[in-house]
Order: C-alpha cells, then sequence, then structure tokens
C-alpha cells in the first residue's frame, strides 16, 4: 500500500510538532469529558464510559488488521501484551461497571504507565500512521476514562491501594515471565534491556534493573496518589460521599 497512512518508514520524533498537537488535543478532550462528568447524570455518564470502553479494543484489532496486511505483524513485539495495550482490549471489562478496588488498581497504572508513555512516547510511527493514531488512541483513551471515573462517579482510591497494585503489578510480571520465555518475547523488558538506549541503562544489569524499577513504582504510585492526597484536604466533602449500590457495583 503506496497510502501515506500504512507506511511503517515515517518515524515518530518525541516534542515536534505532532507531539505538541496530539497533547493539545488530549489536554482539551481531557477538559471535556471531567466536565461531562460533573454535569451529567449517572445513567449518561456511564454510557459515556462505555462507549470509549468499546472504542479502545476496536482500535486495537483494527491496528492488529493493518499490521497483518501489511505483513508488518510481529507476535514477539505487537501482542496485547504490555500493560497499556492489555487494559485497552480489556476496557469494557474494566470500566463497563464502575467498581472502586478494581479502579484503584487501573488508576495508579494508568496515571503512573500509560500518562508517563504519552509524555516520553516509545513510538516509532509518526504522524500520520495508522499505528500514530492506535498508539494515541490507546493511551490517551485510558487516562480520559480513569479520569472520567475519577469525576463522574466519584471514586476515590485509598493509600493503602497502593500496595494492592504493587502486588497486582507483581503476579502480571510472573505470569510474564514465562510467556516471555515461550514466545522468545521481551514483554515489559524482563529479560534484557531494550535494545535503544533507556534509562534502564543506568539501573544496572540484568535482574538488578528490574529491582530498581520496582522501587520507582511505588515512588511513581505515591506520585499519583498526590492528587488524590490534596484533593481529600481541600474537599473533604467529597472524599466522604458514599455512592449507592444502584450506581457502582463495590
Amino acid at each position: 500500500m503506496d497510502n501515506i497512512f500504512f507506511s511503517p518508514d515515517i518515524p515518530f520524533v518525541s516534542f515536534s510538532a505532532s507531539h505538541w498537537w496530539t497533547l493539545a488535543v488530549f489536554f482539551a478532550l481531557l477538559v471535556l469529558v471531567v466536565t461531562l462528568g460533573r454535569r451529567l447524570n449517572h445513567r449518561a455518564n456511564l454510557w459515556l464510559a462505555r462507549v470509549i470502553s468499546l472504542f479502545l479494543p476496536i482500535s486495537v484489532v483494527i491496528f492488529f488488521w493493518l499490521h497483518e496486511v501489511n505483513g508488518l505483524f510481529n507476535y514477539k513485539v505487537d501482542l496485547p501484551l504490555s500493560i497499556c495495550n492489555l487494559f485497552a482490549v480489556l476496557a469494557p471489562l474494566l470500566f463497563w461497571q464502575p467498581n472502586l478496588k478494581r479502579f484503584e488498581v487501573i488508576y495508579f497504572l494508568v496515571l503512573c504507565g500509560t500518562f508517563q508513555a504519552m509524555l516520553t512516547p516509545d513510538l516509532y510511527h509518526g504522524f500520520p500512521t495508522y499505528g500514530f493514531f492506535k498508539y494515541w488512541i490507546v493511551h490517551g483513551g485510558l487516562v480520559l476514562l480513569v479520569t472520567h471515573h475519577l469525576f463522574a462517579f466519584n471514586l476515590i482510591p485509598e493509600a493503602k491501594s497502593m500496595w494492592r497494585t504493587f502486588i497486582w503489578l507483581n503476579v502480571y510480571v510472573l505470569v510474564l515471565i514465562p510467556i516471555n520465555f515461550l514466545l522468545d518475547s521481551n514483554y515489559l523488558y524482563l529479560l534484557e534491556k531494550p535494545i535503544n538506549p533507556s534509562l534502564l541503562d543506568y539501573f544496572g544489569p540484568w535482574p538488578f534493573y528490574i529491582l530498581v524499577c520496582e522501587v520507582l513504582a511505588m515512588g511513581f504510585f505515591a506520585l499519583a496518589y498526590v492528587p488524590i492526597f490534596i484533593g481529600k484536604k481541600l474537599f473533604p466533602q467529597a472524599a466522604t460521599i458514599t455512592p449507592t449500590t444502584q450506581q457502582i457495583d463495590k
């Protein structure tokens, strides 16, 4: 295919015009979903979240199909086994019905991983290729869903949920290690560092850089809890609201 949309040869450049414009569009959408989350009733917010959650896996499936059509699909790197892509595929299950305990884990993983991936993208496909759009739809869509849930359904994580998230993250890592061996892949860079230069180069050899990342994960979780902590101090009345069982499945 000669169309530029299908080209695999257009590189992405961090903090280029396309990056800044994409972030600008994302923040505009973020303001919109926060506004809608505060103004719409519960039923309307529920369906807004469901529509967005359905859009994410559809985008991933279209990406897989286009990648296969172009002869570029590689199961060693393209399967939805990173946390961002996994959450995108499972989005209808994760966000169909608001659930506080589930949301607490998703909140920390998305805010610490997905949002960071938007600021410093690990992206090889530039604008206007389908890989570029898939990347931003997945990452931006997850952050929009989490932010919408936070404001629309008053789902407020607790400090102890950072440890719950840390446990679930490590459970997934333990599941992913044998999958990496089976596929001869390196999802989450659990078996070796990425070929391209990265921050992991400063964290020592394998497996020590993984241990450093474990410590950093808790640090990022703490940073993600800061706005929740401040919000509880500034708006204590909101933090004490208990959603009814008709509204939120706990």
